[in-house]
């Protein structure tokens, strides 16, 4: 068997030991050889002449146990389908079958295909005959979904979880049945065959006929292609860096040739989502992923790297993955597939409500210019250069960000008119005005009208309905000072015991979030930093969960004093031993 040798061991010393357990369950998804595992280990049960060569058990297959087997005709090995019998009247049948003693040989054996199908009283049914069952039979459940077996069954059985088959495995094995076949095949197209099986080696000898019957004598890639509708490498390797590089009108092209050949377009996704996630492995420094793309195809992906930074291949995954249902269930799922392309081309041209708001366009450090943009001006040429860089996370991105995040508070304070980019740049530099820099001004003080305690805790509310992991963050803090100057920060205390989530405060996401949380209150996006208190007393979490815990034992006195719950335990002499509360919404 390919890719089960620790299974095989197992059984074999298990064999050889004589400690046969009474109930096995074999694990794992479809096509790995469960039940073909389960036939060999049943001949090697019951054939007389068994024996061991390199390290193996081998049947003879010449005995009438072992032909009775193989043609699925023994009556002391039984098939049964759980799908088709799951009722507790097969069961019932199993376990009245099971107590005769087999008509030859040491052993009766049951072999339960899709044992999960079963329904809940005919798993009842079993449990009986697996607490107590006769020295002569043994039990062999094979199952793609062991979670729906109870618990009671799977602890009275030994489980063995079989593995996925590599595409290496199975496309040494492909090589096999064709040389035994002589056939000749490139290797690009034993490869195709491995990888459309997807760790599948039933699935894989399937397609290897349907290929033959195409091919005939000699399989080659394009044949493997064509036999079975395998989408290439090269044009999912073209469409995904079309979306790469921004260019959304080229990445259509490729996705409307693909459609008109008849290509499907959840395939099509999928197979683009798998090379995505090469690339993202590659950049996180994984020289040689363990994916289904061979050496060369990893080189070329290996190329794209340096057209987006981690971080919007990881959004562009996303988008990807969420589109996958969206496509699969569709009246047209090329509408979908086309405005997803699109999306993750050009999702930079989006423009953020806030830049809207203030009047200036945006100059984010993440837009690069469109090809073939000019700029005279050489401090612009600057910016423009580090923001080239920053699209690709290379140097000078850290430096742009650290110049926008000072610029964006200079425009903040003193507004003025936005100054046009060169034609074809693609952002605009508002409020910065190198030739006649403002003179600096001292920061205005930040008026806070009302309570801060009451601002802050309206601030959580609005934020538990808007952001609630931020919320829960927020919830810790047990000491906070506004900020007096745009300048200065928002300082949050929390406790020694919640540094981790102090130190979330830290992360860009979480800025961000605050950021927005604060403008409506301070007029400006203030900036979090994390100190770690004296204050010893309860966080706002700990107080909101002791109102509610005190509400639910008056609650809960009050039900246990009820003239009616008083007048029960009296007539009838009991206890409420459980009582249940529904949570309302106020």
């Amino acid at each position: 068997m390919v890719g089960q040798q620790s299974v095989v061991r197992t059984l074999v010393n298990a064999i050889q030991m004589n400690r046969t357990h009474q109930a096995y369950v074999f694990s794992g998804s479809r096509g790995i050889g469960k039940t073909s595992i389960a036939r060999i280990f049943s001949k090697a049960l019951r054939c007389p002449n068994v024996q061991m060569k390199e390290g193996l058990l081998h049947s003879c297959d010449q005995c009438p146990d072992c032909t009775e087997i193989a043609a699925g005709s023994s009556v002391n090995v039984l098939e049964i389908d759980g799908a088709s019998n799951n009722g507790v009247d097969s069961v019932r049948e199993i376990r009245e079958s099971a107590k005769f003693l087999p008509s030859s040989g040491k052993y009766k054996i049951y072999i339960v295909d899709e044992v999960h199908m079963l329904s809940v009283s005919a798993f009842n049914a079993l449990l009986k005959t697996l607490e107590e069952p006769p020295e002569h039979v043994v039990f062999i459940f094979a199952t793609t979904e062991p979670h729906k077996i109870p618990e009671t069954i799977l602890g009275r059985c030994q489980r063995f979880d079989f593995k996925r088959v590599t595409v290496a495995q199975i496309t040494e094995r492909v090589r096999e049945v064709l040389k035994s076949e002589g056939i000749e095949a490139e290797e690009a197209a034993l490869g195709l065959v491995a990888r459309a099986a997807e760790g599948s080696m039933r699935d894989a000898l399937s397609i290897l006929d349907q290929v033959i019957s195409f091919s005939g004598s000699k399989i080659t890639a394009a044949g493997v292609r064509e036999s079975i509708g395998m989408i290439g490498t090269e044009l999912v390797f073209e469409l995904l860096k079309g979306i790469l590089v921004r260019d959304a009108k080229s990445a259509l092209a490729i996705v409307q040739t693909a459609f008109n050949q008849g290509v499907d377009l959840k395939t099509l996704l999928k197979s683009l989502s798998e090379m995505l996630h090469a690339l993202i492995l590659i950049q996180v420094g994984i020289e040689k992923p363990e994916t289904e793309f061979n050496e060369d195809e990893i080189t070329l992906i290996r190329g794209l790297a340096t057209h987006r930074a981690l971080e919007e291949n990881e959004l562009i995954f996303q988008v990807l993955h969420h589109g996958l249902e969206l496509v699969s269930r569709a009246s047209q799922p090329k509408l979908i597939f086309d405005l997803l392309v699109i999306k993750s081309s050009l999702a930079e041209a989006i423009i953020p409500a806030d830049v809207l708001k203030s009047g200036h366009e945006s100059h984010s450090p993440r837009r690069a210019p469109r090809p073939g943009a000019t700029v005279e001006d050489p401090e612009k040429r600057e910016l423009v250069e580090k923001s080239k860089a920053a699209v690709s996370g290379g140097p000078g991105a850290l430096e742009l960000r650290q110049q926008e995040s000072t610029e964006s508070n200079r425009a903040a304070e003193n507004p003025t008119p936005a100054q046009e980019a060169p034609p074809g740049l693609g952002f605009s530099f508002s409020g910065m005005d190198r030739k006649a820099p403002a003179k600096p001004q001292e920061p205005a003080p930040v008026r806070i009208e009302g309570n801060s305690e009451a601002i802050w805790n309206e601030m959580i509310e609005v934020c538990f309905a808007t952001r609630p992991v931020l919320a829960i963050l927020l919830e810790s803090v047990v000491e906070w000072a506004f900020p007096k100057t745009r300048d200065d920060r928002f300082l949050l205390g929390f406790r020694e015991q919640d540094r981790p989530k102090m130190d979330q405060l830290t992360h860009k996401a979480v800025r961000e979030q605050f950021g927005l949380l604060t403008e409506p209150k301070l007029g400006f996006k203030a900036i979090p930093e994390g100190f770690i208190s004296t204050k010893t007393g309860e966080s706002l979490a700990e107080k909101n969960a002791r109102i509610k815990r005190e509400a639910r034992d008056l609650k809960m006195q009050s039900i246990l004093n009820h003239q009616i719950v008083l007048e029960a335990r009296s007539l009838f002499g009991v206890e409420l031993t459980e009582i249940k509360m529904a949570e309302r919404e106020a």
